[in-house]
């Protein structure tokens, strides 16, 4: 499943924290997020029915949020 479209992914604008601890969230565009990254967070948006999430750690240890 591929829904990426002008930077987002599922329509939501996904930020990324570079401190690791919520001080310091940036939008990033989904084609700076590693593909297997992105599947996980679009089956948390699409099959988990998560329309928001303010702290989701992937499976690489980096937190993001939608």
């Amino acid at each position: 499943m591929n829904t990426t479209k002008d930077g987002l992914v599922c329509a939501k604008q996904v930020q990324h924290d570079n401190s690791g601890v919520g001080h310091n969230w940036r939008d990033i565009d989904a084609g700076d997020i590693p593909a297997n990254v992105i599947q996980e967070i679009e089956g948390e948006i699409i099959d988990g029915d998560r329309e928001q999430c303010k702290d989701y750690v992937a499976s690489n240890g980096l937190h993001y949020r939608w």
